[in-house]
């Protein structure tokens, strides 16, 4: 069982019961992350680049016994804190019990993939994208769109196969009517078996297309209305 909860923007805490998983730290207005760390719970803090809507480096305050900072290389933490690893596109990690792999990313930094118990083939998996998405600017110019549109396709295909229980993903209304185009690719090569769950919306609250829904009226989604919102899932 995991319980998910919207901390701002790309920010997630997904509790699995043992430990706090904490993604994209940016900001916390609920507190929720405080309070968890004051109750001694284990944090580890997953930060897929250094954009300032990703990364806050007060994260720093929480350091601890308890705490574990996981990011990519160019997110400035190393040597900061006690418990820190620092990761690429492509690599894993094996940290007590918990499996992680590094995706890549179609901007800066890559993206997580989690698997909560690697003993246990029935453990959760954990997806969050970061800014892995498909960037298609209404505005831009051809050849910058062109350029996003590989990119996208090239690390939507390093997906193929996997299978999550939760995934977070970028459907960002200031993409206007490419606002979806991500999310479509990136579920055609990753099955989400709980929970897809939007971020980076930037915007009103998404509503999923009419080709959406057709498209993936099997596909479990959650969006949360506002920070603080939770979500158990089974």
């Amino acid at each position: 069982m995991l319980n998910v909860t919207f901390l701002a923007h790309s920010g997630f805490l997904v509790d699995d019961g043992k430990r706090c998983y904490v993604f994209d730290y940016y900001k916390d207005p609920n507190t929720i992350v405080w309070q968890l760390a004051k109750r001694g719970r284990e944090l580890w803090f997953f930060i897929s680049h250094s954009h300032g809507d990703h990364f806050n480096p007060s994260i720093t305050e929480f350091d601890g016994p308890r705490t574990r900072y996981i990011c990519h290389q160019d997110v400035p933490l190393d040597g900061k804190v006690k418990k820190c690893i620092t990761m690429r596109p492509g690599q894993d990690a094996l940290i007590d019990d918990v499996a992680i792999h590094m995706y890549g990313s179609t901007d800066e930094g890559g993206s997580f993939y989690i698997k909560t118990d690697f003993t246990n083939i029935d453990s959760d998996t954990i997806f969050h994208a970061g800014d892995l998405n498909w960037w298609h600017w209404l505005g831009d110019t051809p050849e910058n769109n062109r350029n996003a549109k590989y990119m996208a396709w090239h690390e939507f295909k390093e997906l193929t196969g996997l299978a999550v229980d939760v995934a977070m993903f970028p459907v960002d209304h200031r993409l206007e009517g490419a606002q979806e185009w991500g999310a479509i690719e990136f579920l055609r090569y990753v099955t989400v078996k709980k929970a897809f769950i939007p971020m980076h919306v930037n915007g009103p609250l998404w509503v999923p297309s009419v080709y959406f829904k057709a498209l993936y009226e099997d596909v479990p989604i959650w969006q949360p209305q506002k920070s603080g919102d939770e979500c158990t899932i089974n």
